[in-house]
């Protein structure tokens, strides 16, 4: 099932954002490695892994503040359907990249990653869609289990107030959960996103 869902705002302006061609001096490349789309319903998964090229001095969170600043992330990792058809008016990612900061991220490792989906999980006010998100979780455990020592960062909606300027309409009130988990791996030069939705 696909997780391209239309309204009828119309995104011409603020989705038009101007982005510089150059990643910038912090990230010398960045290429996309792999695009995996998983879904569960009307819940899904949209991962995509990049190849970078930093220098050695730079760090994590200058990394992530310079890739969620970028064209890659605004546009070359949404789902296919969208990038498809980027006129439409497909809910795109929640957070107004403008706003956010790297502060806003919680810096986490492997395990804390885990502990935060296991606990999302676990929560009380699910319905018969957490089987749905279970299934989704082990689907995304076979491949979090290959990451290594990596450092991660998540992002939630769930943390900001519906006035919250860092978060965009009507995606903020259209999607049940949306979070970023972005992960970065140093020894093989690797970024990963994964945006969770359910719309």
């Amino acid at each position: 099932m696909s997780l391209c869902i239309f309204t009828k705002t119309s995104y011409h302006n603020p989705r038009q954002r101007k982005h510089p061609t150059v990643i910038g001096i912090l990230m010398t490349t960045i290429d996309t490695k792999r695009h995996i789309e998983i879904n569960e319903g009307y819940q899904g998964i949209n991962l995509t892994e990049f190849a970078i090229g930093v220098d050695e001095l730079i760090s994590n969170d200058q990394i992530v503040d310079t890739f969620i600043r970028s064209k890659k992330f605004s546009f070359d990792s949404l789902r296919d359907c969208v990038k498809a058809e980027p006129d439409k008016g497909y809910l795109r990612q929640a957070f107004d990249v403008d706003k956010i900061k790297i502060t806003d991220f919680k810096k986490t490792d492997k395990q804390g990653v885990s502990k935060f989906l296991i606990n999302f999980l676990n929560e009380p006010d699910w319905g018969d869609d957490k089987n749905e998100f279970a299934k989704l979780l082990d689907r995304y455990f076979e491949i979090h289990k290959e990451f290594g020592d990596n450092e991660f960062y998540i992002l939630s909606k769930d943390w900001f107030d519906k006035e919250d300027e860092r978060v965009i309409e009507p995606e903020s009130w259209v999607y049940t959960y949306y979070f970023l988990i972005i992960s970065v791996e140093r020894k093989a030069n690797l970024l990963t996103l994964t945006e969770w939705t359910y719309d």
